[in-house]
């Protein structure tokens, strides 16, 4: 049955919109408001956790609903930050100081820090055990140790600067001395000799004062041999027992040349021209103190300097000047107690 046309209904007046309940999968959870601690009550200290928020105090704020549209996304930001607040806080690390000077935001380029490598423990070697009695030498073994001077020269003094002079007296290719200076002198330089290791042949014809010098250096007769003047000198020389022949004798040497380890020493007294001729031929001129002609005699014969000339004639007693070929020196001769009281003084006498 047909029902009869009704007229249209009258709109209703707007009224206050409902809010439609959203999804029932998508309802956010609501949390459960924290009610904010009064200020006259303190913080409650609990036990902290590694890694946990910092549970501090907030200030209470006043609660918005937000509209109806950002539920979603809020339930979304509530989900990434219960997972971002879950994952383990990483240890801070205080950062080194920076240095006097230093303007953080520019100024140059950041300094370099130094890569430091890591620092490993060697392994060393254990010391062996040590073996009483197989250190000690028999005397036999002892007596084949020599000390030899080849390598270092005869003693000789000190230097103006307090260092040793030593004079390499004994060499493999002959060797002439001239010494313009004493008896005093000469002994001295034999009894270093002697100590050197060497063998002294004397030629003279004043053998008082090198009787008794083997003796009293070395404590044996058969280490010096004094001979008169003109004697021939035969005698073996190496380099473990260099021979010395010393001519203390107003007659020149014989021309003939000295072998190899042997050195020819003559004295001279007193420098005259008719002595000066063999100079230039010495391979070391040796002197004490001289006088104002000597000097001028021995500067024209040696082309020496004016200052060197001057120089001569003040030196002290117990020094003596050194020509050769490694230059000129002046040396402190400092004798021992024993070489004073063998020999007596300093002094060119």
């Amino acid at each position: 049955m047909n029902q009869p046309n009704q007229p249209p209904a009258r709109p209703m007046p707007p009224g206050p919109a409902a809010a439609a309940p959203p999804p029932p999968q998508q309802q956010p959870v609501q949390q459960p408001q924290q009610q904010p601690y009064p200020p006259q009550q303190p913080m409650p200290q609990g036990r902290p956790v590694l890694g946990a928020p910092y549970q501090g105090y907030a200030p209470p704020t006043t609660a918005v609903a937000p509209p109806p549209a950002q539920h979603r996304q809020q339930a979304a930001a509530q989900a990434v930050a219960t997972v971002e607040t879950a994952r383990p806080l990483g240890l801070s690390v205080a950062a080194p100081p920076a240095p006097p000077g230093h303007r953080p935001n520019g100024g140059g380029p950041p300094p370099v820090v130094p890569e430091q490598r890591e620092w490993r423990q060697r392994r060393h070697r254990s010391i062996p055990r040590l073996r009483i009695g197989w250190h000690q030498a028999s005397p036999t073994d002892l007596d084949r140790l020599q000390v030899a001077g080849a390598s270092f020269g005869l003693r000789l003094g000190r230097n103006q600067s307090g260092f040793p002079v030593a004079l390499a007296l004994f060499q493999p290719e002959p060797t002439t001395v001239s010494l313009i200076g004493g008896s005093w002198a000469a002994r001295l330089l034999a009894y270093r000799a002697l100590g050197y290791g060497a063998r002294v042949r004397v030629l003279t014809s004043h053998p008082a004062g090198w009787s008794d010098l083997g003796r009293c250096a070395t404590g044996r007769t058969d280490r010096v041999a004094v001979l008169p003047p003109g004697s021939p000198v035969e005698t073996t020389a190496s380099a473990d027992a260099p021979v010395l022949v010393l001519h203390d004798t107003d007659q020149p040497p014989s021309a003939t040349e000295p072998v190899a380890w042997e050195t020819r020493l003559t004295v001279l007294r007193r420098l005259t021209p008719d002595r000066v001729a063999a100079m230039p031929h010495a391979s070391i001129v040796m002197m004490q103190r001289l006088t104002p002609n000597e000097a001028q005699i021995l500067a024209s014969a040696l082309r020496l300097t004016p200052r060197t000339s001057q120089q001569l004639p003040m030196l002290r007693d117990d020094m003596m000047a050194i020509m050769s070929d490694t230059g000129n020196h002046y040396v402190w001769l400092g004798p021992g107690k024993a070489e004073l009281d063998l020999l007596g003084r300093p002094g060119r006498y």
